[in-house]
């Protein structure tokens, strides 16, 4: 996991900042624009920088079989002349938000519109807007550069205004996820902060923040979406066996070479008595070569090897118990240990 955050470091120290483009609101009339929509939410505060509190309407499409909000569109009446201008947001969600806070310290607030794609990486849209002579121009938004190595994802889970000094003058906090091959497989949250300065958004800070592995009880069958197999232990493994699956690199601080490590514990409320029935490492076919060498201990004993992939499957067997075989506890786990044999039929290949 510390890779992780030397990734994340390198990212930072590369960050691109998308200036973007000020795009002007449509002039289409507002009555017109919100004919067909419905009254999301609404916002009373000065948008227009004139000290005259001023009203933000989100309005959006709903559909009666859906929770998707679409045609999102947001209606400001000006305080003063009592006009009205619309803003057409293209672009719509779950649950749309609304807000208004000064982000370009102007003494006036932008209106901010965010929703849930509802995709299965839990990412959110999000619209800045703020209001010119009577125009709604688009904010660029923060971003990292997605194209370097270990930022997995279409961009924010969250991004949300927060007052961070307490004095009524916001900055964005965004919060974006990693991992691995698949979206469920979330290695952390890349938590940054971002201050409006001039014409882009300016990074204030970032952390990353491992997420926790939790080990997983063995029912039935195991899948690593990583390193592509199933493993089909016999029946007396369901509820016996806790899972612990590392991957990338430190997977294992001992073998910096397996690019993943699961270990099949014994299943017990006790840390120091989960020990290890069988262990599974997948090597780079070449990392392996050199680590399986005559001179040196063995590793494991080879049980697979996947051409595509170029990668080499090892398992690790316990070479005796380590509980006393006299006691019911030695006899438990004698009875869940696997001969090389049986590991070997349990692997199975899969496609990514």
């Amino acid at each position: 996991m510390n890779n992780w955050n030397k990734i994340v470091t390198g990212t930072l120290l590369t960050s691109v900042l998308f200036t973007g483009q000020a795009l002007t609101a449509d002039a289409a009339s507002t009555g017109s624009a919100t004919k067909d929509l419905q009254a999301l939410a609404e916002k009373t505060a000065d948008v227009t920088g004139d000290k005259k509190a001023d009203t933000i309407t989100l309005y959006g499409k709903k559909d009666k079989n859906s929770p998707y909000i679409s045609a999102l569109t947001v209606k400001v009446t000006d305080g003063q002349t009592k006009k009205s201008f619309p803003i057409d947001v293209k672009d719509g969600g779950y649950e749309p938000k609304l807000s208004v806070q000064d982000f370009t310290y102007d003494k006036k607030g932008e209106i901010m519109v965010t929703a849930n794609t509802g995709g299965s990486g839990g990412y959110t849209i999000q619209h800045i807007y703020t209001v010119q002579n009577g125009k709604a121009e688009k904010l660029s938004l923060p971003g990292l550069d997605k194209d370097k190595q270990g930022i997995v994802g279409d961009g924010f889970v969250e991004l949300k205004p927060i007052d961070n000094n307490k004095n009524g003058l916001y900055v964005l906090e965004g919060t974006e996820r990693l991992t691995g091959d698949y979206n469920a497989d979330v290695r952390g949250y890349l938590k940054s902060k971002w201050k409006w300065s001039q014409s882009k958004w300016e990074l204030m800070s970032a952390h990353f923040e491992p997420t926790k592995a939790e080990k997983t009880v063995y029912q039935g069958s195991f899948r690593s979406y990583d390193s592509a197999y199933d493993f089909l232990a016999p029946q007396s493994w369901n509820g016996n066996i806790l899972i612990d699956e590392k991957t990338g690199p430190h997977a294992d601080p001992y073998l910096p070479e397996a690019k993943s490590v699961t270990s099949f514990l014994f299943n017990s409320s006790k840390a120091e008595d989960q020990a290890a029935v069988v262990v599974i490492y997948a090597f780079d076919k070449s990392d392996w070569k050199k680590l399986n060498t005559p001179n040196e201990p063995p590793v494991g004993y080879e049980i697979a090897q996947n051409p595509a992939t170029n990668t080499v499957y090892v398992a690790a067997l316990p070479q005796d118990s380590v509980f006393d075989p006299a006691t019911d506890k030695g006899k438990k786990f004698q009875s869940l240990v696997m001969t090389l044999d049986e590991v070997k039929k349990a692997f199975v290949l899969v496609k990514r």
